[in-house]
């Protein structure tokens, strides 16, 4: 699991560079600027707004479960909340390739503490949106019984996709009106590619059988959760400008991010499989013998 995630980060910090390099570009500057109250309080609003969303939709899912997720997972909960936080600001590392979006933040001190605080709510909340969502039985029976895909063997999607993967991160950056979408899809494909290399399960594994309920839940949570954050930080006053041809291009964005998370969530679960609790009991000390 750890080199996993290591090779993922470290590969989408360093491949745009080398990719900027090659073109001679330069990526955006940030202004190392402390933000002043009225930069700082959107932000600060939205990851409140952000919090009282996850206790909602937790209760809720309780209510119809009769189980408390974020109590029987804590652990897991708090690998993705930390898994999504280095996400986040590495999609802040790669956009500042391509600038598909602007927000008005200087980036300082105080404001990185605050956009932490919203980075590290946005995968447990688009985890926790999408069981909720797999919690009705009508939708996620519809989801399971839909048409399949074969895929080749593993070994030759691996040969396909990681060309594929390193070519849109490198490739997005050199020339970006040619491979935009592909750069943005890039990061997807490189976890799904090192899953592959690992013998691991994807998300993706189960649409061979017409199993489609994980790719859409998380795809649906994931513009649910995007969406409500994006309208929250611009109602508290702050201006977010996405540099898109059109806002369908910014859903499908919202929704690769939701299979994104899923896919690293799952990854990060892969830590506790298998495990089980130590027995507390001690041996009997007398030996029985049975004829």
């Amino acid at each position: 699991m750890k080199t996993r995630l290591t090779l993922f980060f470290v590969i989408l910090f360093t491949i745009p560079m080398v990719g900027m390099l090659v073109s001679g570009g330069q990526p955006l500057e940030l202004a190392m600027l402390d933000a002043t109250r009225e930069e700082l309080t959107p932000l600060a609003l939205t990851s409140l707004m952000l919090l009282i969303y996850t206790v909602a939709i937790n209760f809720w899912l309780t209510r119809r479960s009769g189980n408390n997720t974020f109590k029987l997972q804590r652990n897991f909960y708090l690998g993705v909340a930390l898994i999504g936080l280095g996400l986040n600001w590495t999609l802040i590392y790669l956009n500042s390739f391509v600038a598909s979006w602007f927000t008005e933040e200087m980036l300082g001190i105080a404001n990185a503490a605050i956009q932490s605080s919203l980075f590290l709510l946005l995968a447990p909340a688009i985890y926790i949106t999408r069981a909720l969502l797999g919690s009705f039985g009508g939708l996620l029976k519809r989801l399971t019984r839909n048409f399949t895909i074969s895929a080749p063997k593993n070994d030759t999607l691996i040969y396909l996709l990681t060309p594929i993967a390193l070519i849109g991160l490198l490739g997005g950056v050199a020339w970006p009106n040619m491979l935009f979408a592909l750069f943005w899809i890039a990061p997807l494909l490189l976890i799904v590619t090192l899953q592959l290399l690992w013998h691991e399960s994807t998300i993706f594994a189960g649409i061979h059988t017409g199993d489609w309920s994980r790719i859409v839940t998380a795809a649906l949570a994931g513009i649910l959760v995007a969406n409500l954050t994006a309208i929250a930080y611009t109602i508290a006053g702050g201006t977010l400008i996405i540099q898109l041809p059109n806002l369908a291009l910014a859903q499908l964005g919202y929704a690769l991010y939701g299979l994104l998370i899923l896919q690293l969530g799952d990854v990060v679960a892969e830590f506790w499989r298998g495990k089980t609790q130590p027995s507390k009991k001690k041996p009997f000390p007398i030996p029985v013998v049975v004829k």
